[in-house]
């Protein structure tokens, strides 16, 4: 069953398209983010790629806003080629992308394997699109957007894993810092998340629509989602042994996947809480220190 949010919004954006479509130089119109995933709730804006030969003048945004019958949210802001306009009191986000962009993001992570997050979150975009207009050339861009390298899914792992540590944690709980606890706790569920992404050879939603993108996973912790959720209601100690738990059973999926790589200083770091020093303790300094 089609979710009810996103419909009506697909259908407003196809009428918006009737009206976009004339301006010269444009190659293809998508609709993008929560909509096009199929995640819309009654919150969702509706966001808008538009795809051109050459990027739009001033003149010819401002144009756009007219022939909407569009006010801009808050100002014009031209050089950040994103237009954030209100319609008939719905928010419309329009994205202004060039084709030969969208060609050099395309070759820059299948082939160069960048993994900046901007940068999986375009091809994300790419895979997840609804196209409206210019149905040819997306399908192309969609079409390259299915493969996932095996080294891009290496690198962006091995560069997340090093985060894998609850040491922080540990000392943050004992010093009851509770901003402190929580901001790192997200950082690590953050850093496992996007190392479950690269497992599943998928994109990077954003960390909006982290649940949403851990439901639909096949590779992963056994119910992750639950276990993220409940670590912000359980005692501090609970929370940094089922992080750890879940950081852990990660690992051993990575080494199911990638046995080449080696997981001994993950481990390490998982295994490391840093010892108290009271003050008073005596401290016997091997001879060598003490000259």
């Amino acid at each position: 069953m089609q979710n009810p949010h996103t419909k009506w919004r697909v259908n407003f954006a196809q009428h918006l398209v009737k009206r976009l479509e004339t301006f010269e130089g444009i190659k293809a119109i998508v609709i993008a983010g929560s909509v096009a995933r199929g995640y819309a709730d009654e919150y969702s804006d509706i966001e808008i790629p538009i795809f051109w030969d050459l990027l739009p003048d001033d003149a010819t945004r401002h144009a756009i806003v007219s022939a909407l019958n569009a006010e801009f949210l808050y100002a014009y802001d031209g050089p950040a080629h994103e237009d954030q306009l209100l319609i008939d009191g719905v928010q419309v986000d329009l994205w202004d992308v060039s084709t030969t962009h969208q060609e050099e993001i395309l070759d820059a992570v299948l082939h160069k394997h960048y993994f900046d997050l901007g940068t999986l979150n375009a091809l994300d975009t790419i895979r997840s699109c609804i196209p409206l207009f210019g149905h040819e050339v997306v399908q192309k861009w969609k079409l390259r957007a299915q493969y996932y390298p095996d080294a891009l899914a290496e690198k962006i792992i091995q560069e997340h894993l090093a985060a894998f540590s609850i040491g922080e944690l540990f000392i943050l709980a004992k010093r009851n810092n509770p901003t402190a606890f929580y901001s790192r706790l997200s950082f690590l569920q953050q850093e496992a998340f996007l190392v479950l992404l690269a497992l599943n050879r998928e994109y990077f939603p954003t960390f909006k629509w982290l649940y949403h993108a851990l439901e639909s996973m096949q590779i992963k912790p056994e119910a992750i989602d639950h276990r993220f959720r409940k670590a912000y209601e359980a005692p501090y100690m609970v929370a940094i042994e089922d992080t750890k738990s879940i950081l852990e059973e990660t690992v051993q999926l990575v080494e199911r996947q990638f046995p080449q790589m080696d997981m001994a200083l993950v481990y390490r770091q998982l295994s490391y809480t840093r010892a108290p020093h009271n003050a008073g303790t005596h401290v016997d300094f091997p001879a060598k220190f003490l000259g």
